[in-house]
């Protein structure tokens, strides 16, 4: 489940994506999620957007529920800021996370600008139990693979446009996106491949569905190259607000399905609290 949390924050639930651009000021749209792994409900997810003018920010939280947070007890939180960039395109000028498992709580912060992703914060801010004895350090992440990036929630905005824009041309498509998240250079290839309908809880959707490919760069352990390498998701991506409707994937243990479960008109640190009714 951690690891299928941060293939979700690093390509944000792969399907978001921005429509034709917003007023000067909106409130933040998104969707609450629901993720199910191997059948058992394991955690709350919600990703919100707003555009003000010219800039573009996107919001993620992830907590693990029930079970699994027994186990896991993880919580996620970014936020990508992203920047008009001309005939509908999009550059990245920050992503910052705040995450915590059972074993610290860390916040990350990188700064997209001059053509290369630089990190300015990694810090520890608590520290609950020793790591895994087996841990291992990460290899680093050089120049060249920071170079030509995006956040992934940025990423996943190009995504949502790029897959509109296919259907409105009347056809599929295909293209890649490369992402730095801090710690890890990654692209994922996509392949648009149509209209569909689908079901979620007994109600039907219109949506576009997606592939998404993941291909590691830069930074992974030896034993997550390996495992990440090819992991594929299936995104289907609401038509009007270009926001993901369902996700899933079984390139790991278990299938991992994410569904839609209520609209958001608030910011996603709201709409999914990290923190759940009455927890310290």
């Amino acid at each position: 489940m951690a690891r299928i949390a941060w293939a979700l924050a690093a390509m944000t639930t792969a399907g978001l994506g921005l429509a034709a651009p917003a007023p000067a000021r909106a409130e933040p749209a998104g969707w609450r999620y629901e993720i199910m792994w191997g059948g058992f409900h394991a955690g709350e997810m919600a990703v919100t957007h707003e555009q003000r003018d010219h800039t573009v920010r996107t919001g993620m939280t992830i907590r693990t529920v029930g079970l699994f947070d027994k186990i896991l007890r993880l919580r996620f939180a970014a936020e990508g800021g992203g920047q008009e960039a001309g005939a509908g395109e999009l550059g990245s000028e920050h992503y910052q996370t705040r995450f915590r498992n059972r074993y610290q709580e860390q916040m990350l912060r990188v700064l997209y600008g001059g053509g290369e992703a630089v990190t300015v914060l990694d810090e520890v801010l608590a520290v609950f139990s020793p790591p895994p004895e087996d841990d291992e350090p990460a290899p680093a992440v050089p120049a060249e693979a920071r170079r030509g990036v995006r956040d992934p929630l940025t990423n996943v905005a190009v995504v949502g446009r790029k897959a509109h824009q296919a259907i409105s041309a009347g056809g599929p498509a295909s293209f890649r996106v490369a992402g730095y998240d801090g710690r890890r250079a990654y692209d994922f290839d996509v392949t648009v491949k149509g209209a569909r309908r689908i079901d979620i809880r007994g109600r039907e959707f219109e949506a576009i569905e997606l592939t998404m490919v993941l291909r590691p760069v830069a930074g992974f352990k030896p034993r997550f190259q390996k495992m990440w390498a090819g992991a594929e998701y299936t995104v289907h991506i609401d038509p009007q607000t270009l926001l993901p409707l369902r996700i899933y994937t079984d390139s790991f243990a278990a299938a991992t399905v994410i569904n839609a479960v209520e609209p958001c008109r608030m910011a996603a640190e709201h709409c999914a609290p990290l923190l759940a009714a009455g927890e310290p």
